[in-house]
Formats: structure tokens, sequence, C-alpha cells
């Protein structure tokens, strides 16, 4: 018997023997598999698409069965073609809900989009149309899309949801507690993970809460008849559909987490009746699963964050890989990062002073640093230490989550950790990775921002349904997951966290050392997490070098001055988008004024009392300021720093210029009746002024510069192509 393969029909069919094709007899067919069949019956129907055929192949190959059994594998998946298909199901077990904490709807305008993507948009939304997704609206409702670029592909289509969860009552589904779900596969020695095909898009929408889901664009206006992305209870309402589905087989023979199932058994030839029971049940629901995400008929297999086999359950590598990779110091700065870190779960190390004694002697006053055997032995042995139980916990879903992130110019750290019934936090996983050649040119707050959309999605499985808390050392990331501003590209990672319940709080630097050591340490073979891709926002300004002021200066100054601290407290304590003052922000550690103009947004640098006359003093006297008047220096000031009454204070300083007063000519009209100008002799006087836009000559000039003398009116004219220098 010889299983082929059809490419110009793109069928695939069993047949016997004699019926194979000779050589060169045909092109379109060829022998894909060959294996003695029970039965000479199609192990696919005939119409099986060759995309659904490839990928149960694919699966069946994959699998860790001898290859004298797989053949039982392909008649298993040949019945169950209409559950193992790339085609997205429809259930009809329940429906997803909304319920509103206020009737009153929200709408929102719709964001700014370039014709290019306007473009991509159309093409997007045509599809959802066409594929039953989503349907016109005449809702009261309105919220924006924003496209969010792939690798690969159109980017994906996201609706911004943050003000429809504001005000939607929580669902409090509960979700399964890991560690019960673990210690369950004790005694199995085959399992299979099944994931479903666009999962959230097989859940309809209420007929009479889809209006809520009504996005608007440019192409007008639509809502979802199935339960998008984003919405805030769509975990728990996925959850509650898959135990449903499921029913008596969950915790027999299956266990079901948010989208991930997993099949286990005690036995191979159990395991084939077990996954079949699991097929039949997701056919019963009209569900389909995604055979390219599933893996089968495995003695081994990635779970919730765990290694589950045969011999038990065992820690994702993954968890301890930052940890385990950090390299041996080679300065002293790298020494105390390392310190630092391992310093921080000190009380679960035994000895760690005695450990560490060799490390420490490093650092004292006037040591050389010189890596010795010692050094390197105390090294290995804290990072195994910390790698262990009890720093190594389990996790507790019953207790809260924390995740604590920071970033470098180098790479990105993260610790999640939970805190246990003692109040003390006990570590969970940790995980760096190094920045692509693009991430290094972002910004201080995009790469904060970047480490937290990394981590959250990398600890989706423990996050994603629940409530926890975001800790970084940035404070700006306090408004930026709140905005709702289009401006800002940021809004971008901010919509991949939306599914998410969090809140944000600052911590300072040198409170936050195990991320700040794994980021600049980074791992490489991180790099095989999916990847997050966004649109890079013009980034704050670091102090300007026009300013005479070091850094390390004005930001001791910020510190010591009263003023400066009452907002800076107010920032940090409130969030970024309080009603008090709703303008400041702090990035790195310095308080900016936010202002944003039609075209763009300026950061303006809080300057301290104590250093605002010798701005100003550089700012007009300075020879290269060239004592402006005041509406000029105002001007260049204002794109730099700010302090309450700039303007005042700039115009007071002028004033009292001893220079200008002594040098500059008295312009100013004597009141009265309007008097005339007069020149005595040629070139003694000239008007300059600037004509245009007009149109564009053969030279490309759209301006006219105009000279005239006063005596002999006299005119000369410049073309020029710009307005400005």
């Amino acid at each position: 018997m010889y299983w082929l393969r059809d490419n110009a029909e793109k069928k695939f069919y069993f047949c016997a023997e004699s019926a194979f094709p000779g050589e060169g007899e045909t092109g379109n067919s060829i022998a894909f598999f060959s294996a003695e069949a029970p039965a000479a019956t199609a192990l696919f129907p005939t119409q099986t698409p060759l995309e659904d055929a490839d990928l149960m192949l694919r699966a069946v190959q994959e699998s860790h069965l001898e290859e004298h059994i797989k053949p039982q594998l392909h008649n298993l998946l040949g019945n169950n073609v209409d559950v193992c298909t790339t085609k997205v199901g429809r259930t009809g077990i329940l429906k997803h809900q909304i319920f509103l904490t206020s009737p009153v709807p929200i709408r929102q305008k719709p964001y700014r989009v370039s014709p290019p993507k306007q473009k991509v948009m159309k093409e997007l939304i045509e599809d959802m149309l066409k594929d039953d997704v989503i349907e016109p609206s005449y809702s009261a409702w309105a919220s924006p899309v924003v496209l969010i670029p792939k690798r690969e592909g159109k980017p994906r289509f996201c609706v911004d949801f943050r003000k429809v969860n504001e005000n939607t009552v929580t669902d409090a589904y509960p979700i399964p507690t890991i560690q019960e779900i673990l210690e369950s596969l004790s005694g199995a020695v085959v399992f299979s993970s099944l994931d479903l095909n666009s999962g959230y898009w097989q859940v309809e929408m209420d007929p009479e809460v889809r209006e809520i889901t009504a996005f608007i664009c440019s192409h007008g206006l639509f809502q979802f008849k199935v339960m998008p992305f984003g919405l805030k209870n769509a975990p728990a309402t996925f959850q509650r559909l898959m135990e449903r589905a499921l029913g008596e087989l969950k915790g027999v023979i299956c266990f079901v987490y948010l989208d991930d199932i997993i099949i286990f058994s005690s036995s191979w030839e159990q395991h084939s009746y077990d996954v079949q029971a699991v097929l039949d049940k997701l056919w019963n629901a009209g569900l389909t699963v995604n055979m390219k995400k599933s893996k089968l008929f495995r003695t081994s297999l990635k779970f919730l964050g765990h290694i589950v086999s045969a011999t038990g359950v065992q820690v994702d590598p993954d968890k301890i890989e930052a940890v385990q990779n950090f390299p041996a110091p080679t300065n002293l700065k790298a020494l105390q990062r390392f310190l630092g870190m391992a310093g921080w779960y000190h009380r679960f190390v035994p000895n760690f002073s005695q450990i560490a004694e060799p490390l420490n002697a490093l650092k004292k006053k006037g040591a050389k640093f010189r890596w010795s055997p010692e050094c390197q032995t105390a090294f290995i042995t804290l990072k195994n230490h910390l790698v262990k139980p009890p720093v190594l916990a389990h996790p507790n879903l019953n207790a809260p989550f924390v995740v604590y992130t920071d970033a470098s110019e180098i790479g990105l750290g993260a610790v999640l950790v939970q805190k246990s019934s003692y109040g003390t936090e006990e570590v969970l996983a940790f995980a760096s990775r190094s920045l692509n050649p693009a991430e290094k040119n972002y910004a201080a707050t995009e790469l904060e921002c970047l480490a937290v959309v990394w981590a959250v999605e990398k600890w989706r499985t423990y996050l994603e349904g629940r409530l926890f808390t975001v800790v970084t050392d940035h404070a700006s990331l306090l408004w930026v997951f709140k905005t709702t501003k289009p401006s800002t590209g940021l809004i971008r990672w901010a919509l991949r966290l939306q599914e998410f319940t969090f809140t944000v709080e600052y911590r300072k630097g040198k409170y936050n050392t195990v991320p700040d050591a794994l980021a600049r340490a980074p791992t490489d073979s991180l790099h095989t997490t999916a990847p997050v891709y966004a649109t890079v926002m013009s980034a704050p300004p670091k102090p300007s070098k026009e300013l005479p002021i070091s850094i390390e200066a004005l930001w001791r100054r910020q510190q010591e001055d009263p003023e400066c601290q009452v907002l800076y407290q107010q920032v940090v304590e409130m969030g970024q988008d309080n009603d008090t003052n709703p303008a400041y922000i702090i990035m790195d550690d310095l308080l900016y004024r936010c202002v944003t103009l039609p075209y763009k947004t300026i950061y303006q640098l809080y300057i301290p009392p104590s250093f605002r006359s010798q701005l100003l003093d550089y700012f007009h006297q300075d020879p290269l300021s060239g004592h402006l008047g005041r509406h000029k220096t105002y001007r260049r000031l204002q794109h730099l720093v700010f302090w309450p009454k700039l303007s005042w204070d700039v115009r007071e300083h002028v004033k009292n210029c001893a220079t200008c007063q002594r040098y500059k000519p008295e312009n100013r009209k004597l009141a009265g009746k309007l008097q005339q100008t007069q020149a005595h002799r040629p070139w003694e006087m000239l008007g300059v002024d600037l004509m245009g836009p007009f149109p564009k000559s053969s030279k490309q000039n759209v301006y006219l510069l105009v000279f005239v003398d006063y005596f002999s009116r006299w005119v000369k004219l410049f073309p020029h192509q710009k307005c400005h220098c």
C-alpha cells in the first residue's frame, strides 16, 4: 500500500501497489509514505486540503512513536480531519457576554493612519467580513484601531478596548492551579498537547452586546460577531468554554489551562483512545485544532513553564538559563552587579557571607581585580544556589504575582516572583535577553516599556486572567500604560498588554538590583522568545548639550529643591496622568514637563531655582547668544527647559541687562501721533522682509528676501528655497 499526494489536484489518497503509476507515466503523483496498513482504506478523505494533510503528516513524523506504530496515528488523524483542520470552528456551547458598570456608550475618535496602512487596513477588514468575523455596525460605541507590524505577513489588526475594559465588570471564573495540574500528571508516560485555531474567534459574541465591540476607522464602523482579542474577560470565557466542552474528561485524561490542552496516559495503547476521546469532545463542541502548534504522542512535553515526562516534572531551562549563563565578572562594576543580585536572596543561601568572601575581597579599597580559582568557585556556588529551592519556588496561583523588569543599553532583564503567606517574595523564574541592532537605538523609555511587554508575554501562562504587579525603576511607565494619545508610538506596546490586568509600581534603581544585573548580562540564547515589534516614538531628549549644567549636578539640585521634590513625589505616588500635575513625567530620575503641540511633543527639563540665573545669563549674555530680545530668548529656553514664571523672569532679565541698555538703540516710538522714519543718506537704513511662499520656480525657489533702502527706495530681491537658515 502507498500513500500518494496529487500535486495537481492538491489531494492525498491511499492506493494499492498495483495502482501505483510506473516510472515516467505521470509527473503529478509521488510516493510520500509507505507502510503496511491494517486495511485498504484512505487515511484522509480525498477532499482533505493539501495544507491540512501536510500538517497532520508533520505531526506524525515529529511524534515519539516507533516507526511501525506511526500508521495507527495516521488512521487516528484521518478519522478526525474535520477537527484537525486549518479552518476556524464556531462553537455553540456558549456566547461571550459583557456586563458594564455604566450603560453610557464610549465613543472615541479613530487614530490617524498613513495612506499605505489604510490600504492594508481595508484588506484586513475585507478578509474579516468574508470570514464572518465582523459585520457593519450602527453602534453608539466606537474604539479606535491600531495596526501592529509583524516580521512576516500583514500587520496585526488590534482594537484599543482599554476604555471598554475599564467599564466592564470583572468575570471571576476560576483559573486552574498549575501545581495541582502538574501533580496530577504523576504516573503518565505519554503526553499530547493541543492548540486551537484562533481560539477566541471560535466563540461567538452575544448579539445583544456586539455593539460594545464596535471599532471605528477611516473605512467605517464595524462590530465583532466573534470574541475579539483584547477584551478583559475573554480568558475567563475561554476557560469556561473549554471546561464545558471537555466535560467529564477533565482531570481524568486531560487538563485545560486557557488555550493549552494536555492529554496524558499511562501507556501508548491507551493514549490513542484518550486522544480520540478529546477530539470527539472538541468536534461535538464545534472547535477545531491547530495542528501546526499541537504536539502528539510525546515522551516529554513543555507545559505551563515546566517539562513533564515519565520521570516527573522538571523546571523549564528557560527559567534559570539567565542566571546559569551569567558571565564571570571581568571588572569591579560587573562584580558589584552580580553580588547585588545574589545578595538580594542571601537569606535563602546558607553561609552566604563565607561563600562570597573571595568575591567581597576584590571590593576592598586598594585591592587589585584578580579573578582567582577561589573567586570562580564562589561564583559558581552562588549561581547554583540561586537556581535551586528554596530560592526557585513552585507557583501558587492563589498568591499575587509580581514582575520585576529592567533594561540596559545591551539587554533586558526580568524576574517573576510572588508573595508568600508570610509576606516574603519567592522567585519563580529569571529571564534575560540581548537587544537586537534596531532595539539598541531605542530611547530609555522605549527600552523599559519593551522589557515589560517581553516579560509579561513570556510568562503569559502565569499572568493571564489574574491581577498582578509590574515593578520598574522607570517612573514614566506609570504614564505610558495609561495614555490614550495616539501621538505616542508606545501605545502599540500598551495595546499588546490590554488583555492583562495589572498595576505598575515605581521603585528606585538601587532597589531593583536583580533585573538590572540580568539586563546588563543578557543571555543570547533567549532570542528564541517571540519578538515584540513596535513603532518607535520620538524619544524624550537627553539633557541638551546646550545647557551649561552637568546631568549629575542637575539631578542633585532637583533632589535638594523642595518644590521639585513635591512634584516628583506627586508623579511617583499618583501616576503620570494624575489630576494635580498631569503634565509632569520622570525620565532617568529627572523631572520633565511634557507639552503636546499640534505636530510633536516636547519635553522641558525642570530647572531648580539655584540654576535659573545661570541659564538666563547663558542664553542671553553669552557671546554666542548675541543679547537677543526677550521673545527670542524665551523661545530658545522654552524648547529645552521650564520653571514657573519663566516668561516673566526672561522679561525682567533682558529688561535689566546693562549691556543691552548701553548699546542697543532706542526703537520705541513716542506716544501720540504716528511718526515718520527718516533716512538722511543712502545705505543709512535698510528694511528687510521675507515674501512668500510663491509657486516654485525652475530652480525650486518659493521665497523672496527683500531689501529696501529707506533713502533711495532702491530694492534688491534674493530668491530662496526655504524661509529659514
